[in-house]
């Protein structure tokens, strides 16, 4: 006797393997445009855009993180909202695109967001490398500790992690 767990997952594998010319459509719905995906180019296409979408998302809530508030600069407050906005949309289409029932398309956007999150690793260490450096502590950690050459030029930290 099979459970229904594992009915659902052969239903699942079944139709991702075999399925036919007729059966091959997919829509994919973004907020306010939606698409029929027919062609092995037209699926291409979806997920090269999907995986940039991800990337860009988390670069740019990077970015935002980036923007520091400092006393006697509120404009400093209008990048921030607007990129904020940016990555809002961003966000809701990415979400109403990973409730397709299409396993493939999930899979896909994790991978787009796991790839910018790499990319946002890279830059801080890249960042935290160059901060090392200019407080000239690279291979002589006994003049301060590690900890407060991590500190920019301003005494401000480096951007925590954030996952928005």
């Amino acid at each position: 006797m099979s459970s229904p767990l594992y009915n659902a997952f052969q239903d699942a594998r079944q139709h991702l393997v075999s399925r036919s010319s007729s059966e091959k459509s997919v829509y994919l719905g973004l907020v306010f445009k939606a698409y029929i995906l027919r062609t092995d180019s037209q699926f291409a296409l979806a997920y090269f855009f999907l995986i940039m979408l991800g990337i860009v998302e988390r670069l740019l809530s990077f970015g935002i993180d980036c923007i520091r508030d400092k006393p006697g600069q509120p404009w400093r407050i209008l990048p921030r909202a607007c990129s904020y906005f940016v990555v809002t949309m961003i966000r809701y289409v990415l979400m109403i695109a990973i409730m397709s029932p299409y396993i493939p398309m999930f899979l896909i956007i994790c991978l787009g967001l796991t790839l910018g999150q790499i990319l946002v690793e890279i830059i801080r260490y890249i960042l935290m490398i160059r901060r090392v450096k200019q407080a000239g502590l690279v291979g002589n950690d006994s003049s301060g500790s590690l900890k407060d050459s991590l500190l920019d030029t301003n005494g401000h930290r480096m951007p925590t992690r954030t996952n928005h």
